[in-house]
Parts: structure tokens; sequence; C-alpha cells
């Protein structure tokens, strides 16, 4: 029989028992009947683990939908941050969310912060919406919160730039220099517009065969004094070594450096393209730690192309100038107003890892661009930089700066006392100079190796003085190509130096974007392993504004802040 028939039966006999009886014992049997309890606690433990079951559920889509709305705020404030955005950044953040078949929050929800000058922008969203509940209202809970806020950034803080442009003879070719000129000018745009005012500090390098410092910048370092006609230094090879030193350049007063010397080592006429540009040529110099963009716009503008291609000496002094060594240098620069009072404290440290205060925001980059590869570097021997030249006499009869052969004699300190000198006027050995016998025009006129290199190119004298007097031979040697007058650093010597500059500037933390602008193979291979990861870029035509435009992007800082 049923517990359901037992309870019956007993309330029937307890009925009859009452009757009989009376009811106060049948009353106490009733009491004592346990039959049917544990069903009662039984669907009160169904009960429970029915909602508590019910609740995870209702916890599990309240994490679901709190995902699906914190990441649609990420994304959107980042969408919206972004500097290149053309859409107004309220707008990006409703789109990202009805495409994510979420409600768009109230323009109220939305906070927009943004420079003057577009140098920055911040974008908060903070949102939250009423999920409601399946099962939790059971127990009074109708509905749970999911909160999400979110804030994106893109600002850049302190921001150093060294761009270092190739200015080499085949820049002239298929219309490059004229390309890249507009290129220049817009990255400069770029920078300026993206960079709050006062924290970008930006220095032009150009560079052919040798790096001119200029007038302004040349004072704050010693060269040898052999002339006065340029400024380019003769770096050593440990200057170029894989080591953050290598990153240096020494000050005035703590290292003399060998000065480039005055002389064409390309023409065979009159010279016409000096190894080191001159200091009256304003377009092919340094121009150091500037704020000002229209300044460096229209140095841009100004420059011009000629020589070889040396990227290990622009990249030497690409790096040295965001090297902090060189306070001394910017301090002097603010003093003469040649650089605003905010660059004080440039060039910054290097990051490290314990880094906590403001230096932080600090951005080492450079940017170096070429048409080419590394080519040939020409430097005077020792006996041929300065001093009386025993070998060659100009005559006073002929203008100073004529190149004439007639007006020239040589020397030969081995043959007899009477026939020693050759003279080019008379192709014949002598007792004297030309000017000096019996029956000369004028007197003969001492000149020092910085005048001859003056007002000759090596290959000239070579061919026209060296060679009558003894012959192809010693001509040869006397050329660029030889080694009697000129030393010189090779393609695969350079390459090796840049690469040490790349990757001592590298670990230091400097960022390094090159270009390879209608460059050869050689050239692009060489860029690529300088460049930062990812930094290399190629360009044609006026694609290269392109690629201007990009690293110009990729310079701004984009970072998600909560």
């Amino acid at each position: 029989m049923s517990r359901r028939g037992n309870r019956l039966e007993s309330c029937l006999t307890a009925a009859l028992a009452a009757r009989r009886e009376g009811f106060g014992p049948a009353l106490a049997q009733f009491r004592r009947d346990e039959s049917g309890s544990l069903l009662i606690f039984g669907l009160f433990c169904f009960i429970i683990m029915m909602l508590v079951a019910g609740m995870a559920l209702d916890l599990m889509r309240f994490e679901e939908r709190r995902t699906l709305l914190q990441n649609t705020v990420d994304r959107a404030s980042l969408a919206a941050a972004d500097l290149n955005q053309t859409l107004a950044p309220k707008d990006v953040v409703k789109d990202y969310f009805t495409k994510a078949g979420l409600t768009p929050p109230k323009d109220s929800d939305i906070t927009v912060t943004q420079g003057t000058y577009n140098e920055y922008r911040t974008v908060n969203v903070k949102v939250s919406e009423q999920m409601p509940t399946w099962f939790m209202n059971m127990v009074g809970v109708k509905e749970l919160k999911t909160p999400a806020i979110g804030t994106a950034e893109e600002r850049i803080g302190q921001v150093e730039v060294s761009l270092v442009l190739d200015v080499s003879g085949s820049m002239n070719s298929n219309n490059r220099l004229i390309n890249l000129k507009p290129a220049a000018k817009s990255f400069i745009d770029q920078m300026f517009n993206q960079v709050e005012p006062g924290k970008l500090s930006m220095s032009i390098i150009t560079y052919s065969t040798q790096v001119s410092i200029g007038p302004d910048l040349g004072p704050y370092f010693s060269l040898t004094n052999e002339h006065n006609k340029s400024n380019c230094i003769e770096f050593d090879a440990a200057d170029f070594a894989n080591s953050p030193n290598s990153l240096k350049i020494s000050l005035a007063g703590t290292r003399t450096y060998q000065r480039n010397g005055h002389f064409d080592p390309f023409y065979t006429s009159a010279p016409q393209l000096w190894s080191c540009p001159l200091l009256t040529d304003t377009s092919r110099k340094i121009m150091a730690y500037s704020g000002d963009r229209n300044a460096l716009k229209a140095f841009i503008d100004g420059l011009t192309a000629s020589g070889n291609t040396s990227i290990d000496i622009g990249m030497k002094w690409g790096a040295a100038l965001l090297d902090p060594s060189m306070h001394p240098v910017v301090d002097s620069y603010i003093s003469l107003g040649r650089s605003p009072a905010s660059f004080g404290d440039r060039p910054y440290p290097y990051k490290t890892a314990t880094m906590t205060n403001a230096n932080d925001q600090s951005m080492k980059v450079i940017v170096i661009m070429t048409d080419g590869e590394n080519t040939t570097e020409y430097r005077l021997n020792p006996g041929y930089r300065s001093g009386i030249s025993t070998v060659i006499r100009g005559n006073t009869s002929t203008s100073y700066t004529a190149t004439n052969a007639k007006q020239y004699s040589v020397y030969d300190s081995t043959r007899a006392a009477n026939s020693d000198w050759f003279s080019i006027n008379t192709n014949s050995w002598r007792a004297e100079p030309w000017g000096d016998l019996s029956g000369d025009t004028g007197d003969s006129l001492q000149l020092t190796w910085p005048q001859i290199w003056e007002r000759a190119s090596i290959n000239w004298i070579a061919d026209n003085v060296i060679s009558p007097a003894w012959g192809t031979t010693r001509r040869n040697q006397w050329r660029s190509s030889g080694t009697t007058v000129v030393n010189s650093v090779g393609p695969s010597t350079k390459d090796t130096y840049t690469l040490n500059i790349c990757n001592a500037a590298k670990a230091k933390g400097v960022v390094i974007y090159t270009i390879g602008f209608e460059a050869p193979t050689v050239g692009l291979n060489l860029l690529s392993q300088c460049a930062s990861t990812g930094n290399a870029l190629s360009a044609t035509g006026t694609g290269i504004t392109t690629a201007f435009s990009a690293i110009a992007a990729s310079i701004n800082k984009l970072r998600l802040t909560q």
C-alpha cells in the first residue's frame, strides 16, 4: 500500500478512535506519525538546486555580455583616438557599437579631448547595460548591471628626430631630388602637427661623400687646421665600432679630429666637386636641433646634390645628435637663439628599464634615406695635407686660379742638382723651377699643398704635371685611384661601419626607419639590416611621399591607457 493510503488509513483510524475515546489520544497519535516528510525535504532541495543552477546561468550570461561590451569599448576608443581618423570620434565609437549589435552610447558617455594642433587625442567611453535575469529574479534580483569603461590615447611625448638624407650626385637623376623635397616637407608637417608644441626637435643631416657640419656646428668640435674652407671630420675605424661609445662624437677640448682635405678627387680639370662641401654652401650641411617647421622646410627646399655616397657617415652623425653627450651643444644653441628654451633637457637620456620619470615618454628616431649604396670615400695622405709643396711650384706670370700646366714645375730629389726640376713649360729637366732661370717670365711662387689642391684637382695634376715628368705609372699612383696622394675607404668597409652604428643605436632604444628610394639591391639589403624590425621601406617616384607619411604615422605611439 502506498504512503498516501497509509496516511489516509491513519487519519480514519484516528477519527474512529477519537469518536470512541475522545480527540486527545487521536491527535497525539497523528503527531507521532512521520510518513511523507522526505517528500517535502526533497522538493525543497530540488528547488534550491534549480535556483543555484539558474543563478550560475545568469552569471554566465552577465560575463559574456560584459566581455562583449568591454571589447567593443576598447576597439571603439582605440579607433576613435587615431590621429589619422578623419571621422568625428564620437561617431566612430557609436558605429562600432552598432556593428557589434549593441546599443550605442549617448554623447554624454563619450569624452573626447584633443590638442589644439591635433598633436594628441584622448577618447574615454563609459557605458553600462541592464541585463534582465532569468532565475535570480526569483530571489528578488530582477536585473544585473554590466558596466564597461575604457580610455584610448594617441599622443607623442618628447620626440627627437634625426632626418638623414642622401644628396649624392645620383639624386639628380630621374627627378629624385625633385620628388624628395615635397615628401620630406610633408613629413616635417606631419610630425609637427601631431606632436605637442615644444616637444619635437629635429635635425637634418645631408650626406654625400662626406657630411659637412657647417659653420654653426663646427665650433663645437676640434679639427686640425690645414685649411679653413670646410668642416668635415675623418673618423677612425674605432669610431664605427658596434659599441655605445661609437654613438658619441667628442666635443671641442676632449679630442682633435682630422679635418677632411679641401680637394677634388673626382674631376680631371679645375676643381669642381670638393670632397667636403664648402662652408659657404648652405644647402649641404647639418641643420641641428630645430623646433621651427618653416625653417626646416626652407632648408629642404634649398637642397642640392653631388658627390659619392657615405651612408656610414650620415648614420654616424644622425646617431650622434641624439646622444646625451650633445647636451652642451643644445644649451649653447638655446643661448644663441637657434633652439627654443623647451629643448633644455635634450638630448634626453637613453631609456632604461628602471626609468620612471618623464623621460620615459621620450622617443629617439633616425630616418635615413638613400637612392644608392656606399661608394668610395677619399682622404689625403699625411704628406699631402699641409706644409710647403716641394714637388710643384706655381709661376706668378699666370693667374693664381687658372689651371695652366705651363706654370708648374715638379721636383725630384733623386736627380742631379742641375736637373732636379721638370718644367712643364719647357718640357725639360732644369736646375731651377720655371720662372727662376734667365729668360723665364716672372718668378716662381712657392705654394702649400692646400693651395695646390685649391687650384687644381688631384687627377688634373697627375695627368698634366706628373705624367710628362715621370710617365703613366707614376701618374696612376698619383690619381685618386692610386695610393700616393690619397687613401680611401671602400664600400665593403663602409657597409660594416654603417651596420655597427645601426646596431649600437638600436641597442640603446633608438628607433631606425630606412627608405630605399629607387636604390639598388645592395643598398636595399643594407637598409633592411640597419632598420628596426619592420621599419625598412622602399619607394619609387612620388611614392616616397607615401613612405615618409607611413613613417610619421608609425612614430605616433598609440596606446591603451586603461
